[in-house]
């Protein structure tokens, strides 16, 4: 089985990209959906944390709703891992508002269209202790990208192939993007494994 990992950065051939998959994972407001990979996009990863973002992250997958076919929603912060991470960092902090960390429930307007599914308490735990073993400050959390990526890396037979366009590890500052650079696939490359 050949994976497609479908950022929001820009994108040099999706025609070719998506013809060489066999199935595509698309994120947040899925930027690059398109007739041409509807059929094959089985997951969309969402962020479903922080108002300002997941409310109109949700409204935008709803808006592209026919271009994204019968995919799975997957929600990319468990929700008892962020809440327990949330509640340590504000007893260490009492003044903080820690804004970001909290969960919406955004994503329940999907639900009627499409499968939901989370993200396990386990592998969220398993990605957190990795990252902050290379480095990520406490306070800051994995992107979107580099949870779905992390998630499919562990799906991943000896047979199948995983390919990631649209990655420009910049965004919200919150992010470890210098961490992330350094273990998702550069593109085209299918053969190194997150470390």
């Amino acid at each position: 089985m050949n994976y497609l990992l479908i950022g929001n950065g820009p994108i040099k051939d999706l025609a070719r990209a998506s013809d060489a998959a066999d199935s595509i994972v698309q994120m947040n407001n899925c930027r690059h959906a398109s007739r041409d990979i509807a059929a094959k996009t089985q997951h969309i990863f969402i962020t479903n944390m922080g108002a300002k973002v997941s409310g109109p992250l949700c409204q935008a997958i709803k808006t592209h709703g026919a271009l994204l076919g019968n995919a799975t929603v997957v929600l990319g912060r468990n929700p008892l891992f962020y809440s327990s991470k949330r509640a340590f960092l504000q007893a260490q902090d009492w003044m903080a508002p820690f804004d970001d960390y909290q969960l919406t429930q955004a994503w329940r307007s999907l639900a009627k269209d499409w499968p939901v599914e989370r993200v396990s308490l386990l592998s969220s735990m398993r990605l957190e202790y990795q990252l902050r073993r290379l480095g990520m400050h406490h306070k800051a959390m994995p992107s979107t990208g580099m949870i779905a990526y992390d998630w499919l890396l562990r799906r991943l037979k000896p047979e199948d192939t995983l390919a990631v366009e649209g990655f420009t590890f910049e965004g919200w500052s919150g992010h470890p993007w210098a961490i992330e650079s350094q273990l998702i696939l550069p593109v085209g490359s299918t053969d190194r494994e997150l470390a």
